[in-house]
C-alpha cells in the first residue's frame, strides 16, 4: 500500500463527483493503492462501510469483476447501519453483553400490536387485530426514529400537552411515553433489542473503541452523507484515524457562499455540510478521490443541478448566478449542462409507464448497455414491469410485489376467504382458479371439471351458506355432467371439506393454532395424485415468503390475543399486503427498477427518473398518527424537511448521470398533477437562461410519448362495426323453439342465432343476490303446488299454505331472515288477493284445470317440419268447455298493443296450442280469454289484466294473427339468404340483450343513433 490515501494534514475526506461511477472508481483506486494484482491478500485487511446492503453487494461485484480471471480476495464490506457485534471489527462474543440479538420485524409487529390493542381496549374503542397490526408499522417507525436520534424521553412535550395540544395528540404522547417505558422492559424479557437501537449502540461502541484504540487496518466509510447522528459521529472518528478515510458522494465543494450559508434541513447538502463543519474542514480544499476525474460536461451538469436546487431563500439570485456561471464556464454552460438531460411529460400514468418501458427496451438494442429506472412510486414501477412483459422482459424490481400478489400468497388468502364463507361461489372459484389448487388430483383434471361445474351449476343466485349447499347443485335438473365428472367433483369437494375442518370452527383461538390449521389446509389442497402439496405451496419466491410469514405466526405470535377466524384472516391479509417479495429468477441482467434508497451509488448507462410529481418524488409528508411535525421538532426528531433533503440528494446524484431521462404524468387517476419542485426549479432556471429554447433543450431525440401512444394504435381511425347479418345454411338453423323464444326471435333474431346456431348461452354472474327472478320462481312454485290441492274448496288457511310454501322456496333461493320479513308481507298481500280472485271465479263456475304442463305443436315450413314447444302456467275451464289461458307475473306484463303487433305472442300461441290439442295432459278447448295475473304484493296485492275483449280484439283475432306471424317467420328464416340481424326493432327491442356484446351493438348502435328503423 502506498499510503498516500491517508496522508493528509487533517481529517481524511474525499468526494467523488456525482457523474462518476462511484463504486468502480473507488474499487479501481483501491486495487491500485493496495497492489491487489500483485498481492491478492492485500485487500482483505481493508474494512469498507457502505450506506446500504445493495451498495455493499454491488461493490463486491465490482471488485470481483476487476479481478478478472485472477484470484478475487475481497475487502470486508459492511453496510454502515448493519455492523454486527459478532462480525469484524469485533471478535465473536466480545460484545455479547452490549447488544442482545435484534427482534425480528414480525415479532415486533405482534408485540406492538398487543400494546395498541391494550390501549384501545382501555379506552373502550374496539379495534381488530388487523387494524392494530397496520398501526404497529407507524409506531415501529417512530420508535426507530427515537432510537436513531437518541431521544429517550418526551418530557419536552409535557408543557405542550397541558396547554394547546388537541385530545388525540395528548393521548398519543401519553401512549408513546408509556411505550418508551414498557417496551424496553418487554424486550429485556424476550432477550432482544430493537434493530435501530442496536445499530446506534454498535455504532457508538465503534466510536468509543476507535477513539481509544485506532484499528490496525485501513477503514473507509464510502457513499454515506452522515444523516444519521450515530453514523455521522463514526464518520468523524474514521476521518481522523491514521488509516481511515471518508468518501462523500457528490459533495458541492464549489457552491457560492450565499447558497452554502443558507443550507438547511431540506437541502441535499445539509448532512455533508454538517459533517464537514463539525470536522473543521475547509470545503474548498476538500479533494476528489484519486482517479475520480470530472470532464467539462460532467462539471457543468453538476453545477446546473446544484444551482437548480439552491436554497429557496437565495433563488432571487438566479439571474445573477446565470451571468456568473456563463462567465466562468462560457456562454454554452446551460446547453452543455443539459446535454444528456431530457424530460418526457405524458398525459397520464399509463402513458408514462409505456414511455418508460420503451426507454428501457431501447437500451437492450445495444449489447452490454445497462439501464436503471428509479422511482418511489410503486404503482408506476408495477406498471412499467407489466408493460415490459409485452417485450418478453421480466424486470429486476427491488420493491418486488406484495406477498398477497404472488401465487402462494393469493392461494393462502383465497383459502381463508372460502373458510369464512364456504357457500360463496366467488370465493370458491377464486380458490379453484389458483394453479396451486389440486385437491388430490392432477391440476389439469381439477381445473377442467371444476370449470364445468361452475358454468353448469353455480352461476346465478348463491347456493347457500356451506359446502353442502354447493354440492347439492350437482343434482340440479338442468345440470349436464358426465358421471365420471360428477364423481371427481364429489371427491374434490370431500377433500376441500376435510381440509377446511381445522379452519371452519367457531370460537377464538391463538394465532399459532390458526396458522397451523391454515398451513395444513393449504398443503392438503395443493396435493396432487402423487402426494403432499408442501413442496408446491412453499417453493419459489412467493412460497418462501409465505412460509416465513406462517412460521412467524407459529413461533412468534404469542403476544397477539386469541382471535376469531375473521380476525385471523384480517391479520393475515394485512401482513400479506405489507410483506414484499423481490423477484430473483428470470429477470433481465441489464435492467433494474429501483427505489431512491436502493439506487444510492448504483450507476448505469441510462438513468430514468420516473414519477417526478409533487407528493410522489419528493413524497408527501404523510399522516403520522402519533406525532405532528411540530411535536417531532420539540422532542428533537428530524423534521419532515430533512427527508426532503435526503430525497433531493438522491435526485441530484442520479440526475448528474451522462444519460438521464426524467418523466412525469400530467394526470394521476384522472386528477391533474403538479410537477416535482426539483423539476419545476430546473425548468425555471433553464427558461431564465435559454428562453423558449429551454423546451427544445429538454426534448429527447426520440419522442417516447408519441411512440407510447402508437403502441396500441391500430393505424387507422376507429370505425364502428356494422350490424351483424349472419346467414347460416338452413340445415343448421333451429327447427324447434319455445313460445318464450318467439318473443326474442321477433325482436332480436341475432340472439336466436347465437343460442341455437352457435350453441352459446348466457352465464349469470356468480353469487347474485336473490331478487325478482327468485321471487317469481317461488311464487310460481307455490301456486303450482298448493292451489291444485284445493279441489274440495278453498281452505280457511289458504293464505298460510301459500306463504309457508313460498317461504321454503325463498329460503332455498338465498333470502336471509332480515329479507324474509319484507318478503312474507309481500306474499301475504298477494296470496290474499289471489284467494279472493280464485273464490270469485269459482263462484262463476270456472275451475282450475291444469298448471305447468308441457306441450308441442308441429308446423310445416318450406324447409321441412318445425316445432313450437311451450309450458303454460295455468289453464282454467269454463262450464261450456272453453279455456282461459293464464300467465302469472310478479313484475310487469305485456300490453295489448305489443301483443297485437306480434311482439309478445306468448298467450295467443298458448291458446292456439290448446285448441290444437298440443298439450297431452289437457283436453282440447277453444280459448275463452287471455289473462295476465299480476301479483307484485304491493298495497293492492294483485291485479287481473285481460288482453282480449272490450276495446281490444277478441281471442280469435289474437290467435289467428299470432299463427300467421309465426308461419311467416318460419318461412322467412327457411330462406338461407335471410340474415339473423341484431335488435331489428327501434321500439320493441330485446329487454335483456344477452348477446349484444357479441353483436357489438354498442358500436353500430351508437353510429346509427338518430336513424329510423322500420317495424316490419
Amino acid at each position: 500500500m502506498s499510503g498516500r490515501l491517508f496522508d493528509t494534514s487533517g481529517p481524511c475526506l474525499y468526494t467523488i463527483p456525482p457523474q462518476a461511477d462511484f463504486l468502480r472508481v473507488l474499487a479501481t483506486t483501491l486495487r491500485d493503492e493496495f497492489d491487489a494484482a500483485g498481492d491478492p491478500d492485500s485487500l482483505t485487511r481493508l474494512l469498507i462501510l457502505t450506506p446500504t446492503r445493495r451498495a455493499a453487494k454491488a461493490l463486491g461485484d465490482v471488485f470481483a469483476e476487476l479481478a478478472g480471471n485472477g484470484v478475487a480476495l475481497l475487502p470486508l464490506i459492511r453496510p454502515i447501519g448493519d455492523v454486527d457485534v459478532d462480525d469484524p471489527p469485533f471478535e465473536p462474543g466480545e460484545l455479547a453483553g452490549l447488544a442482545a440479538p435484534a427482534i425480528s420485524i414480525e415479532r415486533r409487529r405482534y408485540e406492538l400490536a398487543r400494546l395498541i390493542l391494550a390501549k384501545e381496549s382501555a379506552l373502550g374503542r374496539p379495534l381488530g387485530v388487523g387494524g392494530a397490526l397496520a398501526l404497529s408499522d407507524s409506531l415501529a417507525a417512530l420508535l426507530d426514529d427515537l432510537a436513531t436520534e437518541d431521544v429517550r424521553d418526551l418530557s419536552d412535550l409535557q408543557d405542550a400537552v397541558t396547554t394547546y395540544l388537541p385530545a388525540d395528540r395528548r393521548e398519543a404522547v401519553e401512549f408513546i411515553d408509556i411505550v418508551q417505558r414498557v417496551w424496553p422492559e418487554r424486550l429485556a424479557e424476550l432477550g432482544l433489542t430493537d434493530t435501530a437501537a442496536r445499530r446506534s449502540l454498535v455504532l457508538h461502541e465503534l466510536v468509543d473503541r476507535w477513539t481509544r484504540q485506532p484499528p490496525d487496518h485501513p477503514v473507509l466509510v464510502v457513499g454515506s452523507t452522515g444523516s444519521i447522528p450515530a453514523a455521522r459521529k463514526l464518520m468523524q472518528v474514521v476521518a481522523n484515524l491514521p488509516q481511515g478515510a471518508v468518501v462523500l458522494p457528490g459533495f458541492d465543494w464549489d457552491a457560492d457562499a450565499s447558497a452554502w450559508n443558507s443550507i438547511e434541513d431540506d437541502h441535499p447538502q445539509w448532512a455533508m455540510k454538517t459533517l464537514v463543519e463539525e470536522l473543521g474542514v475547509d470545503r474548498a480544499t476538500l479533494p476528489s478521490w484519486p482517479g475520480a476525474a470530472e470532464d467539462n460536461l460532467a462539471e457543468r451538469r453538476r453545477r446546473l443541478i446544484a444551482e437548480a436546487l439552491r436554497p429557496a431563500d437565495t433563488t432571487d439570485e438566479w439571474l445573477k448566478r446565470i451571468g456568473e456561471l456563463e462567465e466562468r464556464f462560457g456562454d454554452s454552460f446551460f446547453n452543455d449542462g443539459m446535454t444528456g438531460l431530457t424530460l418526457v411529460e405524458t398525459a397520464d400514468e399509463i402513458s408514462e409507464a409505456r414511455a418508460c418501458a420503451l426507454m428501457l427496451r431501447e437500451v437492450l438494442e445495444t449489447p452490454d448497455r445497462t439501464a436503471i429506472l428509479v422511482t418511489p412510486d410503486r404503482m408506476l414501477a408495477r406498471r412499467v414491469s407489466a408493460e415490459m412483459t409485452r417485450f418478453g422482459v421480466r424486470l429486476d424490481d427491488s420493491g418486488g410485489a406484495a406477498l398477497a400478489e404472488t401465487m402462494a400468497g393469493a392461494f393462502l388468502t383465497r383459502l381463508l376467504d372460502v373458510a369464512r364463507d364456504c357457500g360463496s361461489v366467488v370465493a370458491l372459484t377464486a380458490l379453484w382458479g389458483s394453479p396451486l389448487f389440486r385437491a388430490g388430483h392432477r391440476r389439469g383434471l381439477t381445473h377442467t371439471v371444476l370449470a364445468k361445474f361452475e358454468a353448469e351449476a353455480l352461476r346465478g343466485a348463491r347456493p347457500g351458506r356451506d359446502l353442502t349447499a354447493v354440492r347439492a347443485r350437482l343434482d340440479g335438473k338442468y345440470v349436464k355432467l358426465f358421471d365420471e365428472d360428477r364423481a371427481t367433483i364429489n371427491a374434490i369437494l370431500d377433500q376441500l371439506d376435510t381440509a377446511l375442518t381445522g379452519l371452519v370452527t367457531t370460537g377464538r383461538r391463538p394465532a399459532r393454532d390458526w396458522a397451523r390449521a391454515h398451513a395444513e389446509a393449504a398443503e392438503a389442497l395443493a396435493s396432487d395424485d402423487s402426494g403432499s402439496g408442501a413442496q408446491a405451496v412453499w417453493a419459489g419466491e412467493g412460497g418462501e415468503a409465505a412460509a416465513g410469514l406462517l412460521r412467524s405466526l407459529l413461533e412468534e405470535s404469542e403476544a397477539l390475543p386469541e382471535m376469531s377466524l375473521t380476525e385471523y384472516a384480517a391479520a393475515f391479509g394485512e401482513m400479506c399486503r405489507s410483506r414484499r417479495v423481490a423477484p430473483r429468477l428470470g429477470v433481465h441482467p441489464r435492467l433494474q427498477v429501483l427505489g431512491p434508497l436502493e439506487a444510492r451509488l448504483i450507476t448505469a448507462d441510462r438513468v430514468i427518473l420516473a414519477g417526478l410529481n409533487e407528493g410522489v418524488w419528493p413524497p408527501g409528508p404523510g399522516a403520522d398518527p402519533w406525532l405532528s411535525p411540530g411535536m417531532r421538532r420539540t422532542v428533537g426528531l428530524g423534521a419532515p424537511e430533512r427527508r426532503y433533503g435526503l430525497a433531493a440528494h438522491d435526485f441530484a446524484q442520479l440526475a448528474a448521470a451522462p444519460d438521464v431521462i426524467m418523466t412525469r404524468s400530467g394526470k394521476s387517476e384522472g386528477s391533474p398533477t403538479v410537477a416535482s419542485r426539483w423539476l419545476w426549479r430546473l425548468k425555471t432556471l433553464a427558461r431564465g437562461a435559454l428562453g423558449k429554447a429551454a423546451d427544445t433543450a429538454f426534448a429527447p431525440e426520440t419522442d417516447y410519448a408519441a411512440l407510447s401512444r402508437r403502441l396500441d394504435d391500430p393505424g387507422a381511425p376507429p370505425r364502428a362495426a356494422p350490424r351483424p347479418q349472419p346467414a347460416p345454411p338452413v340445415s343448421v338453423r333451429p327447427r324447434q323453439m319455445s313460445i318464450t323464444e318467439i318473443r326474442t326471435w321477433v325482436r332480436d333474431p341475432y340472439s336466436i342465432y347465437a343460442r341455437h346456431v352457435l350453441g352459446l348461452r348466457r352465464l349469470d354472474p356468480a353469487d347474485m343476490p336473490p331478487d325478482a327472478r327468485e321471487r317469481g320462481s317461488a311464487l310460481h312454485d307455490a301456486l303450482e303446488t298448493v292451489v291444485p290441492t284445493w279441489t274440495a274448496g278453498i281452505p280457511d288457511d289458504a293464505v298460510n299454505q301459500l306463504v309457508a310454501h313460498a317461504e321454503v322456496k325463498l329460503t332455498e333461493a338465498g333470502f336471509g331472515p332480515e329479507e324474509m320479513v319484507l318478503e312474507r308481507a309481500r306474499f301475504e298481500r298477494a296470496a290474499s288477493w289471489l284467494i279472493g280472485w280464485e273464490a270469485e271465479r269459482r263462484a262463476r263456475g270456472i275451475h282450475l284445470d291444469k298448471v305447468e304442463i308441457f306441450g308441442s305443436m308441429p308446423f310445416e315450413g318450406p324447409a321441412g317440419p318445425w316445432t313450437l314447444t311451450g309450458r303454460s302456467d295455468r289453464f282454467d275451464r269454463h262450464p261450456d268447455g272453453r279455456l282461459d289461458i293464464i300467465d302469472y307475473k310478479t313484475g310487469g306484463s305485456a300490453s295489448a298493443k305489443s301483443i297485437k303487433a306480434g311482439f309478445d305472442p306468448q298467450l295467443p300461441l298458448t291458446a292456439a296450442m290448446a285448441a290444437a290439442g298440443a298439450f297431452e295432459a289437457l283436453e282440447t278447448g277453444e280459448a275463452a280469454g287471455l289473462y295476465y295475473i299480476s301479483l307484485p304484493g304491493n298495497a293492492g296485492g294483485g291485479k287481473e289484466v285481460r288482453i282480449d275483449g272490450g276495446r281490444n280484439p277478441d281471442v280469435t283475432s289474437y290467435v289467428e294473427g299470432a299463427l300467421a306471424d309465426l308461419t311467416g317467420w318460419i318461412a322467412r328464416f327457411d330462406d338461407e339468404t335471410m340474415p339473423y340481424e341484431s335488435q331489428i326493432r327501434a321500439q320493441y327491442v330485446n329487454d335483456y340483450g344477452d348477446f349484444d356484446h357479441l353483436a357489438r351493438r354498442g358500436e353500430w348502435g351508437s353510429a346509427a343513433e338518430g336513424s329510423s328503423e322500420g317495424e316490419a
